[in-house]
């Protein structure tokens, strides 16, 4: 039986031993933190195309923020190919595959491969380390993808398992990009075009505003009782951006609201408009819910953890960076659609005054809430009381900070 000795027990070692302790596991943690960020960034470039030949490109170029390789490949079976994104190309012929290999198992038994020393026989033999991972969608393997290294035992479990989440990433675009490819053979295009501008109109329209226009020709303005605006807007953005290229300006909003926008379709919230670096959305419009609130702090929270991140990633590069100033407020509003050319869906009242108020008042890196949506979120959020706080043409308003999820 395993007798513990002087030192095993976290009780047993000294306070530094503790606090040396506690920054190694902070270490990984952080680091772990990081490649997934990496994995989740990557996995969105390669689901904005329906192109295999694009994904694939996209995945050459950043595959290398997660793993540190020599080599990448991707042996599809429905090409029966195996292409080189980077390093020197090996030819591959599927169709001859030695069972033993690491490809071939990955193929058959849909396990990864870790290869710390690669046999002199081997396919990717120039390459002592190996990483076989195999691409499954809806339990069909459709290829694999490799990395590989001249340094032996360079791949560790970690590496396997944050490959592995790439892997699961790049089945589902390259599934999304096949099946593209087989229901656009079906349709005609004629139905091509109609999809197409129905596209259009959703990207500027709620799904029920556009079936109301489309069907009536014009829409009903609507008041709602109560639903939740919420502003964002960057401290800092005009003098940072006199640094920037117009080019680089514009990728880094777009790189920023593009993350906004999942956000909002994650908690069913909708984007009004953008307005140079302010953003602006509503939760509880077009259909009415009773959560509008609490789903509005839930986006403002997820908001603020991807700057905070986003800030932390440009420190690294010693890259100045702007912070996030978020407002929120609750009430009644008037809602519609204006326009005859360039439809956009608009809404109009006090409660939107407030909340705009609620963010130019609000504190960098946080989320300033009024009292209205605090009496609505205060059971479910840590909030802090700044107390009456003076705001343009509105006075002074008592104004909350949120801090976190209880």
């Amino acid at each position: 039986m395993y007798t513990p000795i002087m030192g095993d027990r976290l009780e047993d070692q000294d306070r530094e031993e503790l606090l040396l302790t506690a920054r190694r596991l902070l270490a990984e943690a952080q680091a772990l933190s990081i490649r997934i960020s990496a994995v989740n960034e990557v996995a969105t470039a390669i689901n904005r195309t329906l192109d295999l030949n694009q994904i694939l490109r996209v995945l050459g170029k950043q595959a290398k923020w997660l793993l540190d390789f020599e080599h990448c490949s991707v042996c599809l079976h429905s090409t029966n190919t195996c292409m080189t994104l980077f390093g020197r190309h090996i030819p591959v012929d599927i169709g001859a595959l030695p069972e033993g290999g690491p490809i071939h198992k990955a193929f058959t038994t849909r396990q990864p491969q870790l290869i710390p020393e690669a046999d002199a026989t081997a396919i990717l033999s120039p390459y002592a380390s190996q990483i076989i991972l195999p691409l499954e969608s809806e339990g069909k393997v459709l290829g694999t993808i490799n990395f590989a290294t001249t340094k032996p035992r360079a791949y560790t479990q970690e590496d396997l398992r944050i490959g592995y989440l790439l892997a699961l990433q790049l089945s589902s675009a390259i599934r999304n990009a096949e099946r593209f490819k087989e229901i656009n053979s079906l349709y005609s295009e004629l139905d091509a075009e109609k999809h197409k501008s129905d596209r259009l109109l959703l990207n500027v329209l709620p799904v029920e505003i556009a079936e109301e226009l489309k069907n009536n020709g014009k829409v009903e303005p609507l008041y709602y009782d109560n639903v939740s605006v919420l502003f964002t807007d960057f401290q800092g953005f005009t003098e940072l951006s006199e640094k920037m290229t117009p080019r680089e300006l514009v990728d880094e909003l777009d790189y920023c609201f593009s993350y906004f926008d999942r956000v909002m379709d994650k908690y069913s919230m909708e984007k009004l408009k953008t307005i140079g670096d302010s953003y602006m959305c509503a939760a509880g419009i077009p259909t009415p819910r009773p959560t509008h609130a609490f789903d509005a702090v839930l986006a403002a929270i997820e908001i603020r953890q991807f700057m905070d991140l986003r800030k932390w990633q440009k420190a690294q590069q010693n890259i100045p960076y702007w912070d996030i100033r978020i407002g929120i407020h609750s009430g009644p509003i008037l809602a519609g659609v204006i326009g005859h050319k360039k439809f956009s869906y608009d809404v109009w009242g006090d409660t939107v005054n407030t909340a705009s108020r609620m963010e130019s008042s609000g504190v960098p890196g946080n989320i300033n809430i009024s009292h209205d949506t605090f009496e609505l979120v205060k059971d479910f959020f840590e909030c802090e009381y700044r107390g009456k706080i003076y705001a343009k043409n509105k006075g002074e308003l008592d104004m909350y900070l949120v801090h976190h999820i209880k």
